[in-house]
């Protein structure tokens, strides 16, 4: 057997095991319960709504507007204005003499050692007074039984923290092909039962889009303070909960909370250039490990098929074309699941591609002597933040 027949093999294995991860989550990814029969109490639980906010004039008013229009009716939103520079605090000081139950902060300056959003996060948690805390980025527009629904599920799972997959709202061509790799992490390289039922730190995620804590969970983990200089804050957060022996769930709330992360190529490349290497908590050799995983798994199989083909090798080709299907297997299940376009199962070469380049640039941006950079801000590998 030739050493490129038995790479083959080896690939081809590993994406039969990816799509079968798939196939299982497809039916047992967890879901936001119906709103249908639950009670719209007026005495409820108080739930305190915490929005941070830095130039978010684009989105930051339907924010806003949907959480303030909560059927849920004890509710607080709060917004941290977070030293925006464009309309963002414009828009909110109007909001306010409209909806009572809103309130705005001013951010305080940043201190050393924090990333901006965790800092902003702490400042918000500590003017809530609700039992619940939901943190939700200002990119994100919920639907009006969104609170009802998310109490429900904690309530029924005892869950201490859970986290939603919201539906991505997708523009630009870049936004197609990279955003879904995140779903293709979530619903192909983990069971999503094991991140409540099983105790491993190490088999939790989450989506700091929107995370849902108990002010009990969140206070005993030390809120944002315990992550404040990570970029990647909500999976890190989770696993604190995790370790502290608490329940966690990742949920598809595609039905109930929808996202506009980013509207073009380049903010979608600088986005997740800014927390691709941090993800791994800036270890290189994991890091590159997965990233050399991307190319051989998703990229190029489409290259081998060609190659297996010009040399009359049915086996290597054979081989190639299996890993390029199962890979559109992959993307049509996420598609399916997650209410995405159905012609995304031929991306995903090219979103293994992109995904690539932005992992090498965020290693590259890491490295350099400006770190990370993010909204005027920019990181070191130790969380020092330079203007």
């Amino acid at each position: 057997m030739s050493y490129l027949l038995a790479y083959n093999l080896v690939i081809a294995a590993i994406t039969i095991a990816l799509a079968l991860v798939s196939i299982y989550n497809l039916r047992r990814f967890a879901r936001m319960p119906s709103s249908k029969g639950l009670s719209v109490a007026p005495d409820e639980t108080l739930v305190s709504i915490l929005v941070p906010a830095r130039n978010e004039e684009r989105c930051i008013e339907a924010c806003v507007r949907s959480l303030c229009e909560q059927d849920h009716k004890n509710t607080e939103v709060i917004v941290l204005n977070d030293a925006s520079t464009d309309a963002t605090g414009e828009i909110l000081s109007r909001l306010t003499g409209e909806f009572l139950h809103l309130r705005v902060i001013e951010g305080a300056p940043l201190p050393n050692g924090w990333v901006g959003k965790s800092w902003a996060c702490l400042q918000l948690s500590k003017q809530a007074r609700g039992e619940t805390l939901i943190f939700t980025d200002a990119d994100t527009m919920h639907r009006p039984d969104m609170v009802r629904r998310a109490r429900a599920y904690m309530t029924q799972n005892n869950i201490a923290l859970f986290s939603l997959v919201p539906y991505q709202v997708l523009g630009s061509i870049g936004e197609h092909v990279v955003i879904p790799m995140v779903h293709v992490l979530y619903f192909a390289y983990l069971p999503n039962d094991l991140i409540l039922q099983n105790k491993r730190v190490s088999l939790s995620a989450a989506n700091g889009q929107f995370m849902c804590f108990t002010r009990d969970a969140y206070e005993k983990v030390g809120g944002h303070e315990s992550v404040r200089s990570t970029l990647v804050e909500d999976v890190f957060l989770a696993k604190e909960v995790k370790r502290a022996g608490l329940r966690i769930a990742l949920v598809d709330g595609t039905d109930a909370v929808e996202c506009r992360m980013y509207t073009n190529a380049r903010e979608v490349t600088e986005g997740f250039s800014k927390n691709f290497f941090p993800a791994t908590n800036y270890n290189l050799p994991l890091t590159v490990l997965f990233l050399v995983h991307v190319l051989t798994t998703y990229v190029l199989p489409l290259p081998m098929a060609v190659y297996g083909f010009v040399i009359g090798d049915d086996r290597i080709m054979g081989l190639a074309l299996l890993q390029l299907g199962l890979g559109a297997l992959i993307r049509l299940l996420i598609s399916k699941r997650f209410s995405m376009p159905w012609w995304h199962m031929f991306l995903q070469p090219l979103t293994g591609l992109w995904s690539t380049i932005i992992g090498v640039n965020s290693i590259r941006w890491a490295y350099s002597r400006t770190g990370s950079r993010w909204k005027g801000r920019s990181y070191d590998t130790k969380g020092q933040s330079h203007a």
